[in-house]
């Protein structure tokens, strides 16, 4: 998981912190204090209501801005309120510390129900891990640099470091990210070799990285890829017909969206690039009316041209989509019986059909 993905699954958690960051430095610390309070008791109750759940970041998030910003306009003291947005910054230090130390099952599901539209595949843990405890080694080094400025600086120095700066640090945070990849992508083009794309095992633990024109010369060089598979409230699944110019089983019907994983991406950004290339949706949150992204399955799949590691996700969804005409030559619902019809037929893809025989046992299973 990238840090910008991170940071906007985080911020809802902290959202009384920001708001009261915020109006504070417009209308002063208590129109910002009542300000905040007031957004994370409304966010408390918005989500029991609509998810069911009490989420302990915003209660203690709340709590420890009372407690805080109420020391503050007690003592009315001009150190202390320079010392607060560090103050405020260790609170939030210790509320992405405690992710990082409980169990990685907590982590997972937390972030799972925050992040709408995907269901977060165990693999991409490592990464999620990363990201956070980088963030959090940037919120405390800040902490720490606003103190400095508190005890040492002027006024006008303190402003920038306690505030611009952190901004400034987190940019360079997803800069460095991002900066491996590109440069990957980068030294490709300019040797002729094409993506750059990660070799794994079959856990899905990077091991390397090769070209992708190199993966696709046999098997043997397994990297991974997504799929996720559309179904309409009618059952219906959405398949694609694969572009003439496609490598890999030309002309035929195939998984709603389906690619290969970058070096330098997860799961999810992964899913996100190849939503928005072949059906031209910009985001996975899509709207209000879909269910999240379902993890279904990991398998090897392997044919002469090359080994793949599939990541296979499912998603309710109505539509509508936009086909990229340069990576689809079609695209539709189908009827589950029409498509048991034409099974065998090579209309569809051998790796289509392969997971369609897996949905077809894991319904039989359950009834």
């Amino acid at each position: 998981m990238n840090p910008v993905s991170l940071i906007k699954t985080l911020l809802p958690g902290f959202l009384p912190l920001v708001v009261f960051i915020a109006a504070e430095a417009v209308y002063g610390e208590r129109v910002g204090l009542a300000v905040g309070v007031a957004v994370g008791i409304g966010e408390f109750i918005y989500t029991l209501v609509r998810e069911r759940r009490a989420d302990p970041f915003v209660i203690g998030d709340t709590v420890l801005l009372v407690i805080a910003g109420g020391v503050s306009i007690l003592l009315e003291n001009d150190l202390f309120f320079r010392l607060k947005p560090a103050v405020m910054e260790f609170l939030l230090a210790a509320g992405m510390g405690s992710l990082l130390v409980l169990p990685s099952s907590f982590l997972r599901n937390y972030m799972t129900r925050t992040l709408r539209g995907v269901q977060l595949n165990e693999a991409a843990m490592p990464a999620m891990r990363r990201s956070l405890a980088m963030m959090l080694a940037v919120v405390v080094f800040h902490a720490g640099l606003t103190i400095y400025a508190a005890l040492a600086m002027s006024l006008a120095a303190w402003g920038f470091v306690s505030g611009g700066l952190l901004y400034i640090l987190f940019g360079f945070v997803v800069l460095a990210q991002l900066f491996p990849a590109w440069k990957a992508r980068r030294a490709a083009r300019a040797a002729g070799t094409g993506e750059i794309l990660p070799l794994v095992d079959e856990e899905g633990k990077v091991l390397g990285s090769a070209p992708r024109s190199e993966c696709h010369k046999g098997p043997g060089k397994l990297h991974p890829v997504v799929h996720l598979h559309i179904f309409d409230s009618r059952g219906r699944m959405y398949l694609q017909k694969r572009a003439l110019t496609k490598l890999v089983e030309p002309g035929k019907w195939d998984t709603a969206v389906g690619g290969h994983v970058g070096a330098g991406e997860d799961l999810e950004t992964a899913l996100a690039r190849e939503l928005r290339e072949e059906l031209g949706v910009g985001s996975l949150a899509l709207d209000a009316g879909a269910e999240k992204i379902q993890a279904l399955a990991r398998y090897k799949w392997e044919t002469a041209i090359e080994s793949e590691l599939v990541f296979t996700f499912a998603l309710r969804h109505e539509g509508p989509f936009a086909p990229d005409p340069g990576e689809v030559s079609e695209a539709r619902f189908w009827e589950q019986g029409e498509i048991r019809a034409k099974l065998g037929t090579g209309l569809f893809t051998p790796n289509f059909e392969h997971e369609y025989a897996m949905f077809q046992k894991a319904a039989e299973r359950k009834e």
